[in-house]
């Protein structure tokens, strides 16, 4: 790890060194040169400038979903915005205004007691509105379907924008939002039942944990399904590689494209078996299996 940073005084939380393994979701990671949770927009602003001044690469993490971090040190700055700024749940009739920062398992359950559905498609990730968005989450139904804006922070000047979704370019696991920090978002749902939205939030949160290892310490799916819509799991199941170990990371016998953290895995043994399975199923399908998780 190199030497601290001389860091602008923040009201917001700051450490250094901090373990990233601590902060994903599939406990794995080096430590981080610095780590910043911002308190407001302000200070995020700061963060931005300093980080520019100082030449220092910045990464935005929300819940630790959907992220390997390698086993060396990140010697940037981590931001994270978890204060109770970005975190804000706001309904006004069929609209709600949420934080970057809000976890959606948070949102998903205050809409069903509002009897608003839209969102159910998001049960059982562990993640944040701000990096569904980012990675157009979902199941069946995205998250992008019920948005209308978010607005943002520009990373290079630190200027507020608000964007409509017909603006932004969103598609498969994808939003085009790289040179923008997600601050805060606007949904529109549907008025229903609240016990109709309710049991259908408990039906596809059943559905997920019959099907993926939803208490197993992981990223989510490894790989994005191919074009031709075949699942990239059954790719990989056809393959013979369900229950594939490398050390402590393994291929699940429950879902073929979950990796998961046995007991002490290494980012190392699950890169070790990412390129295991693109090879293997290259060579059998002629398949090029792309990740969707994000490699840090």
């Amino acid at each position: 790890m190199k030497k601290r940073i001389n860091f602008p005084k923040i009201k917001g939380k700051l450490c250094y060194n901090e373990p990233l393994s601590a902060h994903t979701t599939f406990r794995i990671g080096g430590p981080c040169a610095t780590w910043v949770e911002p308190q407001n927009e302000k200070e995020l602003k700061n963060i931005l400038k300093f980080a520019r001044s100082k030449k220092k690469k910045i990464f935005i993490i929300g819940a630790g979903s959907n992220i390997l971090f390698r086993d060396r040190a990140f010697n940037g700055i981590m931001i994270h915005l978890g204060s109770k700024n970005f975190r804000k749940i706001h309904f006004t009739g069929t609209k709600v205004t949420v934080g970057a920062g809000a976890m959606l398992s948070q949102i998903i359950m205050q809409a069903c007691k509002n009897g608003l559905s839209g969102i159910e498609g998001l049960v059982g990730i562990p993640g944040t509105m701000g990096g569904a968005i980012f990675m157009n989450s979902g199941y069946n139904r995205v998250v992008t379907d019920s948005l209308d804006e978010i607005k943002v922070m520009e990373r290079k000047s630190g200027n507020i924008r608000r964007l409509k979704t017909k603006n932004i370019k969103f598609a498969y696991r994808h939003s085009g939002l790289n040179s923008y920090i997600m601050l805060e978002a606007t949904l529109r749902l549907k008025k229903n039942n609240r016990k109709v939205v309710t049991e259908e939030r408990a039906r596809l949160l059943g559905a997920k944990k019959k099907t993926q290892p939803l208490r197993e310490r992981s990223a989510g799916c490894v790989f994005k399904n191919p074009d031709n819509r075949i699942p990239a799991a059954l790719y990989i199941e056809m393959s013979q590689l369900k229950g594939r170990k490398i050390g402590d990371a393994k291929i699940s016998e429950k879902h073929a494209n979950f990796i998961i953290n046995t007991k002490s895995a290494k980012a190392n043994d699950v890169l070790r078996l990412i390129n295991l399975v693109r090879k293997r199923v290259k060579s059998r399908f002629n398949i090029n299996l792309i990740p969707e998780i994000e490699i840090v």
